[in-house]
C-alpha cells in the first residue's frame, strides 16, 4: 500500500505542473497510462483529495477500451503514482507521495522557533505535537545528503557548525555529516 497526503491543488494546478515539471520525461510510461493519469487529474476533486471517475468515463474521455484503462490504472498503481481504493462499488483514486514529489507538490518543512509557536497551544494538546521541545528544530536549513561540510564556508560557518553538532549529534542518520564537520573544524 502506498502513502498518499492531501493536496489542495486544483486539477489545473496538477495538470499545469505535469507539464511543467517534465513528468513524462522522468518517468517511464505507456501512453495509455499518460492519458489515464491526464484523466483521473481533470476529474481530481481538491475538497475530497481524489479523483473517482468510472472506468466507463476515463475509457470515454481517453478513447482507450476499459480493459485498456485497467492496465493503465494498475501501470500507474505499480509505479506508485496512484493509489486505488474501492468504496461503495466506486474507485477513488489519491495522488501518492512520490507523485507529488515530483511535482514539487510536498509541504515545505520550515524550521522555526518551537516554543513561540507552541506557547499558545493549551498544554492538554502539547503531548500531541511532535515538536515540542526547542531542541527538535533549527534556525537554518539542516544538513541532508545532499549537502557537504563546504557548505559553510561563509563567516558563521564555525558557529553554524558547532550548533549544528550540538543539536543533531544524539541523531544518528547524521552521524556522518557531524563528523565531517568536526574534522573540517577541528573539534
Amino acid at each position: 500500500m502506498q502513502t498518499f497526503i492531501k493536496v489542495n491543488s486544483t486539477s489545473f494546478e496538477i495538470n499545469k505542473l505535469i507539464t511543467s515539471t517534465q513528468l513524462f520525461s522522468k518517468i517511464k510510461l505507456s501512453i495509455s497510462a499518460r492519458l489515464v493519469l491526464r484523466c483521473i487529474v481533470d476529474y481530481w476533486n481538491f475538497k475530497l483529495c481524489c479523483a473517482y471517475p468510472t472506468q466507463n468515463t476515463i475509457a470515454k474521455c481517453t478513447g482507450l477500451t476499459e480493459v485498456a484503462v485497467l492496465k493503465a490504472v494498475k501501470e500507474l498503481d505499480n509505479k506508485g503514482l496512484i493509489e486505488k481504493r474501492k468504496q461503495h462499488k466506486r474507485i477513488y483514486y489519491y495522488f501518492t507521495i512520490k507523485f507529488l514529489g515530483y511535482l514539487n507538490l510536498l509541504p515545505k518543512v520550515i524550521y522555526v522557533n518551537t516554543q513561540k509557536k507552541l506557547g499558545k497551544i493549551p498544554q492538554q494538546n502539547l503531548g500531541k505535537n511532535i515538536l515540542k521541545e526547542n531542541e527538535n528544530t533549527l534556525s537554518y536549513p539542516l544538513l541532508n545528503e545532499e549537502t557537504d561540510a563546504s557548505d559553510f564556508e561563509d563567516d558563521n560557518g564555525l558557529a553554524m557548525a558547532k550548533a549544528t553538532i550540538r543539536h543533531l549529534s544524539n541523531n544518528p542518520l547524521f552521524a556522518g555529516k557531524i563528523r565531517q564537520l568536526k574534522e573540517k573544524y577541528n573539534l
